[in-house]
């Protein structure tokens, strides 16, 4: 009878590796689903959700080269986090316009960094233009009035003719554009750059309430972002840095705690409005300042549809500034009578985030 070979000592050390990046995993991943409020500095484990998951399918393949029954591990801990995967990289080849049809109806969300400085701004103009949105949602914009001053003439007479409806609020710095009448419900905000418009138009021929949504951000300062920049570089070795992990680590858990109780704001008033109005289309679109894995995300989703886990394709960022690369604009609808057809990120750095454009078609039932 054959003694079997003692397992070396690597393989085991190998092995409790694994198992603890599986746990990293796993709680980065299911993390969304607990309130930041109740567990601290745990929900930042969210943000690192895609370096892990890669990180977990690299080890899944080197465990089949090496002993492929403890591959079982991590392809099962892959196998139950199947949503979070496809939130992040989900596979639609549809994600490029194959052809508009007639009646079909294309919204836009874009935090336009405050319109900073003219030539940004006819460049921002330039890719909202570019997609022809039905119904643009924008963040972080000055006043309408104002906008004659940060754009050129041009330009402001392009916007004009393409979106006749124009909506803001004294209160936010956010405002819509609609080919459609479109006038604002509701709208709130505080004093840290939290805030929310509700716009009531037409979508599809039916009632639709939009949601413009500007959660709070980290709040950053210029200071800590440069400080952030040398700590993310591969080639600081500054150990005076390492007191600088501590103030953003306490600066992103206080903003997902805050995020926690305007998320659920938001819940309240959007299951208000669905209570009033059963037969209307909802969407909620703009700067989350989170991930689809988040509290406050998953709070503000419910059971609404994503519309670019629905009809985008790979794994994006919409934030493009300090290194913060991140998927925070998001856009959300109700899937009852209108399907997300394809869903692209748009290009342009003319701003810190790139803006996320969807088309939108009533289901095959509805058009029968």
């Amino acid at each position: 009878m054959k003694r079997e070979r003692p397992t070396p000592i690597w393989i085991k050390i190998a092995q409790w590796i694994t198992i603890l990046l599986i746990a990293i995993y796993l709680l980065s991943a299911f993390i969304g689903y607990a309130d930041p409020r109740h567990c601290g500095f745990l929900a930042i484990a969210g943000l690192a959700y895609p370096i892990i998951l890669i990180m977990v399918i690299l080890s899944a393949l080197l465990w089949l080269l090496i002993r492929w029954r403890f591959a079982l591990l991590p392809f099962a801990a892959l196998l139950i986090t199947i949503p979070q995967i496809t939130a992040f990289s989900p596979i639609h080849y549809n994600r490029f316009w194959s052809g508009r049809k007639d009646g079909d109806f294309a919204m836009m969300t874009y935090n336009t960094f405050s319109f900073n400085g003219k030539e940004r701004t006819n460049k921002i103009v330039n890719e909202i233009l570019k997609y022809d949105a039905d119904f643009v949602c924008l963040q972080e914009v000055p006043k309408i009035r104002f906008f004659k001053y940060r754009m050129d003439k041009k330009h402001l007479e392009l916007l004009k003719r393409s979106y006749p409806y124009m909506e803001d609020s004294d209160s936010t710095s956010m405002c819509c554009f609609s080919k459609k009448p479109v006038r604002t419900v509701y709208s709130y905000h505080d004093d840290k750059y939290f805030a929310f418009c509700v716009y009531e138009t037409e979508v599809l021929g039916n009632k639709a309430f939009v949601f413009n949504v500007h959660l709070e951000s980290i709040g950053l300062t210029r200071e800590d972002k440069k400080l952030y920049m040398k700590l993310t570089s591969v080639k600081s070795k500054d150990k005076s840095l390492r007191g600088v992990r501590s103030r953003l680590m306490t600066k992103l858990s206080n903003a997902f705690k805050n995020r926690a109780g305007q998320a659920e704001m938001i819940r309240a008033t959007l299951d208000s409005i669905r209570t009033d109005n059963p037969e209307a289309e909802i969407f909620v679109c703009g700067d989350f300042n989170d991930t689809p894995y988040s509290y406050s995300y998953l709070t503000i989703k419910g059971r609404m549809h994503d519309a670019y886990s629905d009809a985008g394709i790979g794994p994006t960022h919409t934030y493009n500034a300090n290194r913060f690369y991140f998927h925070i604009d998001q856009m959300l609808y109700d899937n009852k009578r209108i399907e997300a057809i394809s869903t692209r990120r748009g290009n342009s750095r003319a701003s810190d985030h790139y803006p996320i454009i969807c088309l939108f078609r009533k289901k095959d039932n509805q058009n029968n």
